[in-house]
């Protein structure tokens, strides 16, 4: 697992709880099942650019706050 992928799952999770929704509300707006948003949430997958922007809508953040507290490792 990727240090993007901890961070970003962190990210959603705690903008998810801070809303009030539980996953099952999120993945229903996203058009997916809980079970696949828990696994973004968990790190276990990456969401692509389009899903990234879709998760913004719904927890009403911009793309480019979960970026912000991103760093990246040395190679």
């Amino acid at each position: 697992m990727n240090k993007c992928s901890i961070d970003y799952g962190n990210y959603i999770r705690e903008r998810r709880t801070f809303l009030g929704l539980t996953q099952e509300d999120v993945a229903k707006e996203l058009g997916i099942s809980q079970v696949a948003y828990g696994r973004y949430e968990l790190g276990l997958r990456e969401p692509n650019f389009s899903l990234i922007l879709r998760i913004a809508e719904v927890l009403d953040f911009k793309p480019g706050d979960f970026f912000d507290n991103y760093e990246q490792e040395d190679a």
